[in-house]
């Protein structure tokens, strides 16, 4: 056979093949965020607040969203992805959150490009937040308030909420992750303010 032939012979015959493997590609991936949620506004708490990295399970530390968590099992999404690292997420959106609850107090996230000397540090642990067995989406934190210029820690509290996670569907899922997050910046919000309420004044960042 001659070369050019043989040559299209190769190429028709691999056709075949590429399409096949064309149409087993994988679609495009779905971004979810954390969105920001209102809240009712609060005074009384310090002039700078910064939200400081949050800390969460390596298990969350992931860019699929969390489906189901059975007994030992957890199901992820694999086409249905967090638009940024989690901890990220949680963090810009507890910036917003607090901001719109803490009237004359200005909220920062460390690391960003802003750089303030805060009268109050917020450093949260997130223990859970996945759906259980019943399908209830369940936030479990750990909150700690830190003097801004000491960096004494003044206290700490844990809080939990859960309701029912909305799926199958994602974005369901997503935004009851979105309210449940609100509610921990209410729960945030009012330990900021009645802990800055009894902080002796002397000691904050702004004298």
């Amino acid at each position: 056979m001659p070369p050019r032939r043989q040559f299209l012979a190769l190429v028709l015959g691999a056709a075949p093949v590429a399409l096949g493997l064309s149409g087993c590609a994988s679609a495009d991936p779905n971004y979810y965020r954390i969105g920001f949620v209102p809240g009712t506004a609060r005074t009384g708490g310090p002039r700078q607040i910064e939200v400081r990295s949050i800390s969460i399970p390596g298990y969350l530390d992931r860019t699929g969203i969390v489906k189901s968590a059975q007994d030992f099992r957890l199901d992820i999404h694999s086409n249905d992805i967090w638009a940024d690292s989690f901890a990220s997420m949680l963090q810009d959106s507890m910036v917003q959150d607090l901001t719109a609850r803490l009237q004359g107090s200005t909220v920062i996230g460390a690391g960003g490009s802003i750089g303030a000397n805060a009268d109050l540090l917020v450093e949260i642990n997130v223990l859970r937040f996945d759906p259980d067995t019943d399908g209830q989406m369940v936030l479990q934190i750990q909150a700690g308030l830190r003097d801004g210029n000491t960096m004494t820690l003044l206290s700490t509290r844990g809080f939990s909420h859960q309701a029912p996670a909305g799926g199958p569907a994602v974005a369901a899922i997503v935004a009851t992750m979105s309210r449940l997050w609100g509610q921990a910046a209410d729960d945030i919000a009012d330990f900021a303010v009645q802990t800055w309420a009894t902080h002796p004044p002397a000691a904050s960042a702004g004298g």
